[in-house]
């Protein structure tokens, strides 16, 4: 039993998901996931209802019953002026300790403190068991904005106190994503060493290396292809990584992917290969690297060495 789940849902165990979380793990992690968002209905409705011309194949009786008592239940809460919160119950000195440091103890004021890199407010907000799943008006969880702003300390502590590294903002990034696209290796490293999914795709078919390899950042695109980032997957319109390092001129993140298998010869929608737009960009260094380059002159890159 989910313990802060069980909370939730004021200790009623009649309304307590149980075969849910034994038979389908993946519906339950969603739900933990939303409980305190207002993306539940949603899902849970969607979960009810078969949109699909019946080519679901549903839920069994008993599993559905509890899919319809937790919604009825939320519904309820909601209609009596009431939100399913861990907010509620914390001792009073810790709240006039978040709000002697200037937040108030509320989600915004946690995301807040993780923005603004305040420790002493991020770690009083920690002790307190708050939910760590709460998002912004960008849909970013904490540890998403720690991930963006290379706060490894934050990050590591997020992840420590149980923040979801597969967590996804509304256009299905995640804190992987955000911390490739800004170049901050050590935090693409630790969330890669809790085995966050180096091939994870956005709503568009963006992986973390197309983030870090559009952008120019070499230990970056290191530590994800060490960790098993492909390097041939491509955006929904055909974007790869070796199209985004081609055209923007990086040239050694060009030899790095390259040396780790790349199809210098992979078309974008309209056509254009690495080498049509290094040419098009004036990068004349790398469109003899990509007409020349031999797989059996690799580049050794180690990123611990970098």
């Amino acid at each position: 039993m989910d313990e802060r789940l069980f909370k939730l849902l004021g200790s009623n165990d009649a309304v307590y998901p149980h075969l849910i979380e034994e038979k389908f793990p993946r519906v339950f992690s969603k739900i933990l996931e939303l409980i305190e968002t207002s993306h539940i209905d949603a899902y849970l409705g969607d979960l009810l209802v078969d949109k699909r011309s019946g080519d679901r194949a549903g839920f069994p009786p008993e599993a559905a019953s509890e899919l319809f008592r937790l919604s009825n239940y939320l519904s309820a809460m909601r209609e009596q002026g009431k939100e399913v919160s861990a907010w509620d119950e914390v001792p009073e000195y810790k709240r006039h300790e978040i709000e002697r440091l200037g937040y108030d103890f509320t989600p915004n004021g946690l995301l807040k403190s993780v923005e603004e890199g305040n420790q002493d407010a991020v770690q009083v907000f920690l002790s307190c068991g708050v939910d760590l799943e709460v998002r912004d008006e960008r849909n970013w969880t904490p540890l998403m904005i720690s991930s963006f702003n290379g706060n490894e300390e934050f990050a590591l502590l997020l992840i420590k106190c149980g923040a979801k590294i597969t967590a996804r903002d509304k256009n299905g990034y995640t804190p992987l994503h955000w911390a490739a696209f800004n170049g901050f290796a050590n935090v693409v490293k630790a969330l890669l060493q809790k085995e966050a999914d180096p091939n994870a795709l956005s709503d568009f078919g963006w992986t973390a290396l197309m983030q870090a390899a559009t952008r120019g950042h070499l230990l970056a695109c290191a530590y994800l292809i060490a960790q098993g980032a492909d390097v041939n997957l491509a955006t929904l319109d055909g974007w790869t990584a070796l199209h985004k390092a081609a055209n923007n001129g990086h040239t050694q993140i060009v030899k790095l992917l390259l040396d780790k298998g790349a199809n210098r010869y992979a078309q974008y929608q309209d056509g254009n290969t690495p080498i049509d737009l290094a040419a098009k960009a004036g990068h004349n260094e790398i469109v003899d690297l990509l007409n020349t380059f031999e797989s059996k002159k690799p580049l050794d890159v180690n990123p611990d060495l970098i």
